[in-house]
């Protein structure tokens, strides 16, 4: 996943919004609207009953929010803000409906149309804005990164060796904090030690913690930066890169066309174009049955499922491309050769980039029906 040292480092700065004061108490039916870098356009909801701003505010940032219908029954969780509702880019006010019903008895009745496959759009320009500098990011450490006693995801910050330059103007100077955090790139392997590598995740601008996405990939005396063992002492300089701007568009739009490419190879029940869709040491993780470990075994899986006569929608939702990793969040819908609704859920598709391409590496997916209880089993 290391960069060459010749690329350009870019950062991808996004604009955050900031609420300087909130309504103590909101009347009801009043609008609320909000705006996330990871939402097109932003949103206006109609708080109802008990429901503040405030409150539909908190349910938006908290990443375990269920059982509400916000935002076009949106799944982003974090970075909302609340925005003026006099802006006319806010979107039509939106119900508190919610697009799925949750299923009777007869699940095949009064199912929705599924949408289209396309994904939710990038922030526009007046969002974000990409900036290049000519060298890679060097940051010095503040404290020992050690892969033998911190956990994997745990924050650490550093400083700006020298000034964040994007020709002649400064964009961070030097001094400026830089959160960073080892993560694992071996994800779960039976048999093997975890790997890691450093990746860089915020710098402060200002008084604000701006996203940034940047991997080591030198550090001072020759100190690994990934692998299996990593320990790079306080006051390292360490420097990161990321992809070039037209690489990283590339791999999202590689990404955002496997939906209707799976669907079509399912339909045709092309086996060994499913096949290919995963890496040879791949991994499915179905829900209430046991992992599926390797190529040959998902093709057998996928066999399985085209003697069953099942037809399956799915729906990208979320996009993400990290270096060689992206992934993919999103909900399918299971049919029966009738046509009625067999199934609906949620995915989560792990990516890794090859020689021959993207493919997927994990693949987890979870039913969204509740099963039905056997009134007369029950103790």
């Amino acid at each position: 996943m290391k960069s060459q040292p010749s690329l350009k480092t870019l950062l991808l700065v996004t604009a955050i919004a900031v609420v300087l004061a909130a309504p103590s108490e909101v009347q009801a039916d009043e609008n609320c609207c909000f705006n996330n870098y990871r939402f097109a356009g932003g949103c206006m909801v109609i708080a109802r009953g008990s429901e503040t701003c405030g409150s539909i505010l908190s349910y938006l940032n908290n990443f375990n929010a269920v059982g509400s219908y916000y935002c076009d029954n949106t799944t982003v969780r974090g970075g909302w803000t609340l925005s003026d509702c006099g802006d006319p880019a806010q979107l039509t006010p939106q119900t508190l409906t919610p697009q799925f019903t949750q299923p009777s008895e007869r699940i095949h009745q009064n199912q929705p149309n599924v949408r289209s496959t396309d994904p939710q759009t990038a922030p526009s320009a007046q969002d974000a804005m990409l900036i290049q500098t000519a060298a890679p990011l060097q940051v010095r450490f503040d404290s020992t990164v050690d892969s033998e006693t911190h956990s994997a995801g745990q924050m650490v910050t550093g400083r700006l060796d020298q000034d964040l330059m994007s020709g002649d103007t400064v964009i961070a100077p030097a001094g400026s904090e830089v959160q960073f955090r080892l993560v694992p790139t071996s994800y779960w392997t039976d048999g093997g030690g975890d790997a890691f590598e450093i990746q860089a995740t915020a710098i402060k601008i200002g008084d604000t913690m701006v996203p940034v996405n940047a991997t080591a990939v030198a550090a001072t005396g020759g100190i690994d930066t990934s692998g299996a063992e990593i320990s790079v002492p306080k006051g390292s300089l360490v420097s990161f890169e990321t992809q070039a701007a037209d690489q990283h568009a590339a791999d999202k739009r590689a990404l955002e066309s496997g939906a209707a490419k799976w669907m079509e190879a399912f339909a045709a029940k092309d086996i060994d174009a499913m096949t290919a869709f995963y890496a040879k040491d791949a991994v499915l993780l179905p829900p209430d049955a046991p992992a599926i470990f390797g190529r040959d075994a998902i093709r057998a899986s996928i066999q399985e499922m085209f003697v069953a006569g099942l037809a399956i929608e799915v729906e990208d939702l979320e996009i993400e491309v990290v270096g060689n990793l992206g992934y993919k969040a999103g909900r399918y819908r299971t049919r029966g050769e009738d046509g009625s609704l067999v199934d609906r859920g949620k995915y989560i598709e792990i990516w890794s980039k090859s020689e021959g391409g993207w493919v997927i590496h994990r693949d987890i997916w979870n039913s969204s029906v509740q099963p039905a209880i056997d009134q007369g089993n029950e103790k």
